[in-house]
């Protein structure tokens, strides 16, 4: 379960984001943001539904995909593409950057996805910064591995 303090953070970033976008502060927004920060995961927009569902909090498909399309752009979940057919998001807001490795079976199916941080990223990051003066400001990177 999410700390109160992590609770309370993320809920007053999806007020102020709601009140900008003059849009309802609607209480499926807030409770699929809620269960999300308690997975400790990467989940699809099918995983998501299910699991809601099953905690006996009935939402429409349609209002899970809307409410994940308006926490990404209020900049609360991220979004990945490690497979070509199926979009997995996380919790992005507390999370430090970090790397995946995308373990998937012989027909490309998804079956593992392993977080990870390695020092020699950011030195790599560090050595381009300062050899095309440049500054980025953001990664991904993906592994892609089967298993043997």
């Amino acid at each position: 379960m999410a700390k109160p303090e992590i609770l309370k953070s993320i809920k007053d970033i999806l007020d102020k984001y709601v009140a900008k976008k003059n849009l309802r502060k609607t209480q499926e927004r807030y409770r699929i943001l809620e269960f999300i920060y308690d997975l400790d995961k990467h989940f699809d927009v099918d995983e998501l539904h299910r699991k809601l569902k099953e905690s006996d909090f009935s939402v429409s498909k349609a209002t899970v995909y809307n409410t994940l399309e308006l926490l990404l752009d209020a900049g609360l979940v991220r979004k990945h593409h490690f497979s070509n057919n199926t979009a997995y998001y996380e919790k992005s807001y507390f999370n430090k950057a970090h790397d995946h490795l995308i373990i998937t079976d012989r027909n490309g199916k998804v079956e593992q996805i392993i977080e990870f941080c390695d020092p020699r990223i950011d030195a790599i990051r560090a050595d381009l910064e300062q050899h095309l003066n440049i500054h980025i400001s953001d990664h991904d990177l993906y592994f892609y591995a089967k298993k043997i």
